[in-house]
């Protein structure tokens, strides 16, 4: 079953206008009290099928995922995974639109769609969980991607939307090996 699911996926026709867009800003790798982050930002260009369903009640769930890989030679093996989730919604009696962090349940609201891209746009910390310490024990590459998190949608969405180029919005990984020059020595 999964594996027909993904055939048809891949196999779909694809059209770039029908696609949104959801990219990193900038990225870069950082040390913050000690931790190794990844600043960055989101640049969201929703379908208007996204901003449709937005309209229609749907919260949309971004996912800004980073992740350390521990290299042996050739071999990157996943050390860490960490996700940072967002949820996108239009909010009718007020007339806005809403950005929530799903973790800390921090919410902020704007009039208009394109202020709330560009305060998405802003650079901000993506934490990764690597250390100093776990820089002297071992080489790590990190890595870090967003995308619509397709799987936290409503349950008769998740199907369809599989299908549908217009929720296919998705970084690439943008990495970087953890050498000297990184280091905040």
């Amino acid at each position: 079953m999964v594996f027909t699911i993904w055939l048809c996926v891949g196999c779909s026709p694809h059209d770039p206008d029908a696609t949104g867009q959801l990219s990193l800003v900038d990225p870069a790798p950082a040390w913050i009290d000690g931790e190794l982050v990844i600043v960055a930002g989101v640049d969201w260009r929703p379908t208007e099928a996204v901003i449709e369903a937005m309209e229609h009640g749907v919260a949309i769930p971004v996912r800004i995922t980073t992740r350390s890989l521990r290299v042996h030679g050739w071999l990157n093996l996943l050390d860490r995974d960490r996700n940072h989730r967002y949820e996108v919604r239009f909010l009718p009696m007020l007339r806005s639109y809403q950005i929530a962090d799903t973790k800390t349940g921090e919410q902020r609201n704007f009039p208009r769609l394109h202020m709330l891209a560009d305060s998405l746009r802003q650079p901000q910390p993506w934490a990764t969980g690597l250390t100093l310490d776990d820089l002297d024990e071992a080489r790590y590459r990190v890595e870090i991607r967003a995308e619509l998190d397709r799987t936290r949608l409503p349950s008769p969405m998740r199907m369809p939307v599989w299908f549908d180029p217009a929720w296919r919005a998705a970084s690439p990984w943008q990495g970087w090996d953890l050498v000297d020059e990184y280091r905040d020595d």
